[in-house]
């Protein structure tokens, strides 16, 4: 019977735990990179779509509206008006078909 050489044993074993971890490093880098990715691309997606809702707000010009200020307004106070009756006149009893 053959002895049984140890000392390689060991030594195949460290290699093979070394080889296990340099994957697992290397997946894990892979997952790191993807998701640092799709972070940076919600990041820029969440700040254009931030900057459109800003954009009116900077973009606005006094000089640029020729309209007076009641009849523009009286559009908005309409659609608020009916809004506001369709809240306060819902009844739920009210079952008519």
């Amino acid at each position: 019977m053959r002895p049984i050489d140890i000392p390689a044993i060991e030594q195949e074993a460290r290699e093979l735990r070394t080889a296990e971890i340099h994957r697992i490093n290397g997946l894990f880098a892979e997952r790191v990179e993807l998701v640092a990715k799709l972070a940076a691309a919600s990041t820029v997606a969440g700040a254009h779509a931030f900057s459109e809702m800003l954009r009116p707000l900077f973009s606005w010009n006094p000089q640029a509206n020729p309209a007076p200020v009641s009849k523009s307004i009286e559009p908005a106070l309409g659609r608020i008006n009916d809004a506001a009756r369709a809240l306060f006149s819902w009844n739920p009893q009210d079952r008519r078909s």
